[in-house]
């Protein structure tokens, strides 16, 4: 079994254990752990993404094993090289896109939701999704603003390349009535299976 989106922190922590280090920003949380190949000596790293306690991105990269502390000695000084106290993330390795977090979702929502007409709610939402990605869960949200589904395919068509976990398309697929809609849906979300 590995690491997918859409799975639970519990079952990340079934399958690897306790993360080595752990941050949090408003509604997301990333993990990282350390794993060392014992025939090969090499380390890899491991991040993972949850947004909602749901894995939504994951990386993992060979890291560069820093070397132990070494103290040089020369006749009247000692330099001591002392690695780095935790690992440097800032370099390509870095996941591309997270999920906009639940606490910045829920203000846009409440926004788009509470204009009083529907072109404002879309002229809204279309300056709403620059910048930011979302999760199915959060783009069926938003498509549940609408009544109507063209008015949802509107929204989807809006949001499709801004989302992170398509996998889970089927969040989206069932707010819409129509079959035909449902399968456009489906190929705008780049999915070739029925659920």
């Amino acid at each position: 079994m590995k690491v997918q989106r859409g799975m639970s922190q519990e079952e990340v922590s079934h399958l690897l254990g306790k993360p080595d280090f752990r941050r949090f920003d408003n509604g997301s949380e990333q993990w990282e752990y350390t794993k060392t190949n014992m025939s090969t000596a090499a380390n890899t790293v491991i991040i993972i993404d949850f947004v909602d306690g749901m894995v939504t991105n994951m990386d993992s990269f060979e890291s560069n094993i820093t070397p132990p502390p070494v103290a040089v000695c020369p006749p009247n000084e000692i330099i001591t090289v002392v690695p780095p106290s935790h690992p440097d993330h800032s370099g390509p390795h870095r996941p591309k896109h997270k999920a906009m977090n639940p606490h910045d979702f829920e203000n846009l929502y409440k926004k788009v939701k509470n204009k009083a007409f529907k072109d404002d709610q879309m002229e809204l939402l279309s300056v709403g999704v620059v910048n930011n990605y979302f999760t199915c869960k959060q783009t069926a949200r938003l498509m549940s603003i609408f009544t109507w589904d063209d008015e949802k395919m509107k929204v989807l068509r809006m949001v499709s390349n801004r989302i992170v976990d398509r996998e889970n398309g089927k969040e989206i697929i069932k707010t819409l009535d129509s079959l035909f809609k449902q399968d456009d849906a489906r190929k705008i979300l780049g999915i070739t299976n029925q659920w």
